[in-house]
């Protein structure tokens, strides 16, 4: 080894490789630096990278076999002159000098030039570009472009690409570049303007960099019908001014419009607004919207992907069955994968569709695929860290992978805060996470806020008693506060087993607000608990009352008010009339009312309906009501797991809380379940 070292010292090959290096990356300097200047096509880079690369063996093994001398190029073999070495050695030496003296006032006069190429991701925000047209009706068509230009960038892998959930609360903020920057933790902000009228269009795009340092801008005052072309080529410079290496698959998906109708973008755009707000119209509406923009544009391959996505999302916010959620989403997601096989969302919904079937490997198959495609897609990270939390063999590191990945990408997302929140008090980091409510405090509502400190005292002490007491001081300022109450009944009863203060409070929220619904069936539920029928009596007595019901609720609340007394034929007259109107309702509520008969015959008969699955929790109470002891200590344990990792323990409080568990209460398996998660094992059932 000393011989082979001290032969490439004498031939130079050291000294000449590192010379090679120095120059080749100087050469990659100037050639990134100065291409984008002449809008240069990315592969041109590429390919000096590439012939560089594969130029250091070549020079090896000419170094090897030659060296230059004052006299020319002369065989290493042939070289006897050791005064023409010794020139040659000075030669090379000076030229090894030259070029790290030029390196380094490269990165004197560019101090970023290392790290716009590091391995690491570069992070970039699109912020909401302004419209400047005097028609209002044009804010659709300034924020498809946002979202066009945002989709763009989300396709290249070495970029870092903030969702526009989160850049879209800057609209219109008045706050700086730098606290912008700050705020969603990113190294470069795009903004611009939209100006619209008659077949013109007129945008404007500038990078900065997170200190407001004025990278590159430009103008373009065009045709209407080339507005997708200025999109696109806004993204491809922005790629090119922030010197990224991309593959031959991503420029070509830069290239690449979703839709080349403007309409259709607006109708786009302004259904995934809607959509933001997950109530059952607002769905229902966006919908509409992104059937118009297919009609426009029977080609937009995303458009029948947020179809898919908010039939999926109708069974858990509207109240379409889990049959026809399925069938309709995946409907879409077929159309739109035929279309275009290269977009993430049919996958991500696709998962989703397979979680509620408990199809976890193929769920798992279809969120990797999604993630793959678009490493960007901060909702397929989210969903995927939910993933990792529901399935039967739940995993917390994964849980908390996937859900700081989401969060990178979505920082001012509420629901994603929550999730990141409560998988760090999954993880047993209470310190991380206390650090982190603090971070995320000004995000949440306040009900959360309340709720987010009660559980991380839990976390600390081991007891859910702190999520009651953290509710009882926020009462104390707030004593009306209907949520708080409401939450404090729930609690109570699931937590203490004290049914007499929540019916208490139970009665305080009805007193107050008597027209709510939900406060209607929760007093209902809470009385029946109680077994003061008399009381319960009145209020389903009052047509007035009852009137503000839906109709499945109305039902459901008198079936419960004979079940609760155990008159089984009179409940089942009523659960039979939810049969047409809502079957997941009628199939868990026939389970539960057949297993508080006894009769474990119709109710495995529900358990084992071909495409509908009744919960876990519910099969416990049903399990217990049969007194089925194992089958009920299976799914207790069963929701134990992941109950952990979803620390609210919603599960677990309504299971505590049912009447049902009372013969079990005392048994050690219980009890053990109970303290695992925090419950106080010395409550007594009132």
């Amino acid at each position: 080894m000393n011989k082979l070292i001290k032969e490439l010292k004498r031939r130079n090959v050291l000294k000449e490789t590192v010379a090679y290096l120095v120059i080749a990356w100087l050469v990659l300097q100037v050639f990134s630096t100065v291409l984008p200047i002449w809008n240069a096509p990315l592969w041109v880079l590429q390919l000096i990278t590439i012939t560089l690369v594969l130029g250091l063996p070549l020079w090896m093994f000419f170094s090897w076999h030659y060296q230059i001398t004052p006299s020319g190029i002369i065989r290493t073999k042939n070289l006897v002159n050791e005064t023409k070495s010794s020139k040659g050695n000075r030669i090379l030496n000076i030229v090894i000098m030259a070029a790290l003296l030029a390196t380094i006032a490269l990165i004197w006069i560019k101090p970023g030039v290392f790290t716009s190429v590091s391995a690491d991701k570069l992070s970039i925000a699109v912020l909401p570009f302004t419209n400047l047209s005097d028609d209002q009706k044009n804010e659709w068509f300034s924020m498809g472009v946002t979202e066009d230009i945002l989709t763009h960038l989300s396709k290249v892998r070495g970029l870092r690409v903030i969702s526009r959930t989160s850049v879209m609360q800057f609209k219109n903020s008045g706050k700086s570049i730098p606290e912008i920057a700050k705020e969603l933790d990113v190294e470069y902000i795009v903004e611009g303007s939209v100006r619209k009228q008659n077949n013109q269009v007129l945008i404007t795009a500038q990078l900065l960099k997170a200190n407001d340092e004025h990278l590159w801008a430009d103008n373009y005052n065009e045709d209407l019908s080339d507005a997708f072309r200025i999109q696109q080529e806004v993204s491809q410079k922005i790629v090119k001014q922030l010197r990224i290496f991309i593959s031959p698959e991503e420029e070509k998906a830069l290239n690449t419009e979703t839709t080349t109708n403007i309409l259709a973008s607006e109708l786009f755009a302004k259904g995934r607004s809607i959509a933001d707000n997950r109530t059952r119209e607002n769905l229902e509406n966006s919908i509409e919207l992104y059937k118009e923009a297919i009609k426009l544009d029977p080609l937009f391959a995303e458009g029948y992907a947020e179809i898919a996505n908010v039939y999926m999302l109708l069974h858990i916010y509207g109240d379409l069955s889990k049959e026809e959620s399925a069938k309709q989403a995946n409907l879409y997601i077929n159309k739109a994968l035929e279309i275009n096989p290269n977009i993430s969302r049919p996958y991500s919904v696709r998962a989703m569709l397979l979680i509620r079937d408990g199809d976890w490997q193929r769920a798992k198959i279809n969120f990797e695929k999604a993630i793959d495609i678009n490493p960007n897609d901060a909702t397929a990270h989210h969903h995927f860290a939910l993933y990792w939390r529901e399935r039967p063999d739940p995993d917390a590191q994964k849980l908390l992978e996937h859900i700081t990945a989401a969060y990178k990408l979505d920082p001012l997302s509420r629901p994603l805060n929550q999730t990141r929140f409560m998988a760090l008090l999954t993880y047993d980091q209470t310190e991380e996470a206390k650090i982190y409510l603090e971070k995320i405090r000004f995000i949440l509502k306040p009900e959360e806020i309340i709720e987010a400190e009660g559980l991380l005292n839990s976390a600390i002490k081991k007891d859910l008693r702190e999520l009651i007491y953290s509710y009882e001081r926020a009462l104390k300022n707030d004593p009306d506060n209907l949520s708080l109450l409401q939450a404090l009944s729930r609690l109570y009863r699931g937590i203490l087993l004290d049914r007499t203060k929540s019916l208490h409070y139970s009665k305080q929220v009805f007193d107050i607000d008597s027209t709510n619904p939900g406060y209607i069936v929760d007093k209902l539920n809470t009385l029946y608990y109680r077994k003061q029928f008399e009381e319960a009596d009145k209020i389903l007595s009052d047509d007035a009352l009852m009137d503000l019901l839906h109709p499945i609720q109305k039902i459901v609340m008198l079936h419960n008010y004979y079940a609760f007394q155990y008159d089984f034929e009179r409940a089942y007259q009523y659960l039979e009339q939810i049969k047409p109107i809502n079957p997941i309702v009628y199939y868990s509520n026939k389970a539960w009312l057949f297993s508080k008969k006894g009769d474990s015959k119709t109710t495995y008969e529900v358990f084992n309906r071909p495409g509908f699955t009744l919960m876990d929790h519910s099969k416990a109470l049903c399990f217990a009501h049969l007194n089925e002891t194992d089958s009920l200590f299976h799914y207790l344990n069963k929701i134990s797991n992941y109950a952990k990792l979803d620390f609210k323990n919603h599960s677990l409080m309504e299971i505590n809380g049912s009447t049902a568990i009372d013969p079990y209460r005392n048994d050690p398996r219980y009890t053990d379940i109970m303290k695992k998660n925090y419950f106080p094992i010395d409550a007594v059932s009132n």
